[in-house]
């Protein structure tokens, strides 16, 4: 009886084992499961760094750089998380991996080596300001014993010199707008400035004023992104779409939307 039972039940396994193989080979090949969403913490300055990135009235995240990166980190599956954040407490926390990105020069960080850049995002040229026409500074000895509104933490390699021999006299604000308000309040004699934070400001605040650029030492850079090492491996997806938007000039376009 008992082995008649141990036939059945053997039976009864070879006629399932063909049917589940059988619906195995029926499963997808390539099917895996979607990746978990990647948090991206960028950091915004604070005070703002229009156009660039910031806050616009309704406290929404605003500016060339969210604007023209949102279609990458869509690509990527990366959420980007905005978080508010001064210049130097970010940079530092941006070292200890606390935040992931922000916008950062290898020439303003005090330790290029412990982070990543990608390439230029947008090329810029720093002048001299002035209030006037008879101000701007035509020659170099016209520079001396000048007041000249810079950036606090910002670094300019062009005209460290001048600062370290007295020729120039640092005067530190604590955001471009800051910068602005004080040459054209006669707080300093010349404001050392991006041209397109210039022209954005211009329009957005001062339309009453103008500036009137120097053609001495203009300093020629670009706006770097600074990550964390930790997002080595999207470095170089990253500056591929950057060359691809410079390319087909959707970096121009971009930036149309905010200095029409």
């Amino acid at each position: 009886m008992a082995k008649h039972w141990l036939q059945a039940i053997m039976l009864l396994l070879y006629g399932i084992m063909p049917a589940l193989a059988s619906a195995a080979d029926t499963e997808p090949q390539n099917a895996t499961p979607a990746p978990d969403p990647k948090t991206l913490r960028f950091v915004v300055y604070y005070p703002d760094f229009p156009p660039y990135i910031f806050t616009d009235s309704a406290g929404h995240i605003s500016g060339i750089v969210p604007d023209l990166l949102a279609p990458f980190f869509t690509q990527q599956q990366i959420s980007v998380d905005y978080l508010l954040d001064n210049r130097a407490g970010a940079e530092q926390r941006l070292y200890r991996g606390e935040v992931d990105a922000m916008m950062l020069s290898p020439d303003w960080a005090t330790r290029p080596e412990q982070v990543i850049f990608s390439d230029s995002i947008i090329a810029y040229d720093d002048y001299f300001f002035a209030r006037s026409v008879l101000e701007v500074a035509e020659t170099p000895e016209q520079l001396t014993g000048k007041k000249v509104c810079t950036r606090e933490f910002y670094v300019y390699p062009a005209l460290e010199p001048l600062f370290s021999s007295g020729q120039l006299l640092r005067v530190d604000a604590s955001s471009q707008e800051a910068q602005l308000r004080m040459v054209l309040s006669k707080r300093c004699d010349l404001a050392y400035l991006n041209d397109l934070v210039a022209n954005w400001l211009l329009i957005n605040g001062f339309s009453g004023d103008k500036l009137y650029p120097s053609p001495l030492l203009i300093g020629k850079s670009g706006l770097t992104i600074a990550l964390n090492p930790k997002w080595q491996t999207l470095l170089s997806a990253l500056n591929y779409y950057l060359q691809q938007q410079q390319d087909n000039g959707e970096v121009q376009r971009v930036i149309a939307r905010y200095l029409p």
